[in-house]
């Protein structure tokens, strides 16, 4: 994948699945129909080499939709001018693009524009609203989630006439869907930023200057991949990722100039003497012996230490009070005294949930407290860190995504230790 003007992909499913002109016998018409089967059988091979995703197995259908369409072409079950709406040119550089780019997430991924009323019209006056659909389809959705891309498969030279006006009345350009994938980007930011939006095209020469000028004159950027006849070149490294519906940040991910809301379960993490070094115990309880194994296996204080390093600390009134009673309890002294240096490092802020928390229903994982806690981020533009992977993958089974780092649980452990079988 590259900037305008740069080819370095060549993908042989681009080359022959335009159909060209009507076969002209039916010898001919096999040849065409066999080629095109043939494509579409190498497109559905790469499609296998994504994860699964609820986008890509919708890929995997429409390319199985195209062979079956292919088989009855050849039992002559469909007549030459049914050939015309082939979807293959589309489904293969969809797929090409889905392969290469950078920290891929998902195809063909539906996101919704919000549903203004009359008392809010005026807010989206500008927005030329009442042309626009009720939601996008992002072809590519990549870089963790940062960038938006458009896939198109139409000759740019075709696509640059169309946005001058060679198009028909009322059809909807490549520059109108720009438009809503830019205005819809708004809506659904991703660490706080609004997705970028790109366009790729497949060309066999550079893709025009006045449409590159067009594109990015509306804040898109243009990248290209290369339609040849030399075949397709497998040894790009192929994208994996958590399948989950909730995808928390890496650890390299969370920017250097981001707050931190710490949850409870943090706060209890960095304070717990399983983190401080006393990890080598057998408990009595079966969870706290798990969370020694695992310890020993991956420490967590030394991520957290590197994330609380230089960053600002903040954590919720709730989430302070609720912190501060549990160590009162369960703590022992070491984790007494590592509570009060933590606290000396954050500052509270009132509790503040943001609106869409409001979407979430009450039940099962989803709590009042960390509903606060991380609405409490929310509001404040912060990275969440937390244990609690539980209300974050129910919130998104909601559609509701918060930012935040998972680690690993730990509890207050060293008031246990009496009863511990020291390894």
């Amino acid at each position: 994948m590259s900037s305008a003007g740069t080819t370095v992909i060549s993908p042989a499913e681009i080359s022959h699945s335009q159909l060209k002109d009507e076969p002209t016998s039916h010898s001919e018409f096999i040849s065409v129909i066999s080629d095109q089967l043939s494509d579409a059988q190498r497109v559905l091979a790469r499609c296998e080499k994504l994860p699964a995703t609820a986008g890509t197995g919708k890929l995997r259908r429409k390319v199985q939709a195209e062979i079956r369409f292919y088989n009855q072409c050849l039992k002559g079950q469909v007549k030459k001018k049914s050939l015309a709406g082939n979807n293959l040119p589309y489904l293969s550089l969809l797929t090409e693009c889905a392969l290469r780019v950078p920290g891929f997430q998902d195809v063909m991924k539906p996101f919704s524009f919000p549903n203004f009323n009359s008392e809010n019209k005026s807010a989206v006056a500008n927005e030329d609203w009442l042309d626009r659909p009720e939601r996008i389809v992002v072809d590519v959705v990549a870089d963790g989630g940062r960038c938006w891309i458009k896939v198109a498969a139409r000759n740019p030279e075709a696509l640059l006439a169309s946005m001058l006006g060679d198009g028909g009345y009322g059809r909807r350009t490549l520059l109108h869907q720009i438009r809503d994938m830019l205005a819809c980007a708004r809506y659904h930011p991703h660490l706080y930023a609004s997705p970028e939006v790109k366009v790729l095209f497949a060309c066999s020469q550079l893709v025009p200057e006045q449409l590159i000028r067009i594109v990015e004159t509306a804040g898109a950027k243009v990248i290209t991949i290369a339609r040849t006849d030399s075949g397709v070149d497998d040894s790009g490294d192929l994208i994996t990722r958590d399948n989950s519906i909730f995808r928390a940040l890496r650890l390299e991910e969370v920017p250097e100039n981001a707050v931190l809301n710490l949850d409870v379960s943090s706060m209890i993490a960095y304070v717990s003497a399983l983190t401080n070094g006393r990890a080598n115990f057998r408990f009595q309880e079966n969870i706290l012996t798990e969370q020694a194994e695992s310890e020993r296996i991956e420490p967590v204080k030394p991520v957290l230490k590197t994330l609380f390093s230089s960053r600002k600390l903040i954590c919720c009134q709730s989430a302070y009070d609720d912190f501060k009673q549990i160590a009162s309890v369960m703590a022992g002294p070491t984790e007494d005294a590592a509570t009060v240096e933590l606290l000396k490092l954050l500052e509270v802020v009132p509790d503040e949930p943001s609106q869409k928390t409001s979407d979430l229903d009450m039940k099962g994982k989803i709590k009042k407290r960390p509903l606060v806690i991380f609405g409490t981020g929310d509001t404040h533009k912060a990275v969440t860190i937390t244990a609690n992977i539980g209300f974050l993958r129910a919130a998104a089974g909601q559609g509701v995504h918060f930012v935040a780092f998972v680690h690993p649980s730990r509890a207050l452990t060293e008031n246990k230790e009496i009863t511990a079988v020291a390894l």
